[in-house]
């Protein structure tokens, strides 16, 4: 896949664990964890992508 931006445009993707009190409904972040870019697409919505003979004759 090639580039058509800076990083700036393409983030990737971050995941924020939170912790919520009932009470108050407030938010306390406990993890968090930056993904980059894939370098291509995924052809599959299976996670991890499925390697079974019927699947990768799609590909």
């Amino acid at each position: 896949m090639t580039a058509t931006g800076s990083d700036s445009m393409h983030p990737g993707l971050t995941i924020t664990v939170y912790r919520v009190d009932p009470k108050t409904m407030e938010r306390t972040p406990v993890r968090s964890r930056s993904l980059p870019p894939a370098k291509e697409p995924v052809f599959s919505l299976a996670f991890p992508p499925c390697e079974c003979s019927r699947c990768t004759k799609r590909g």
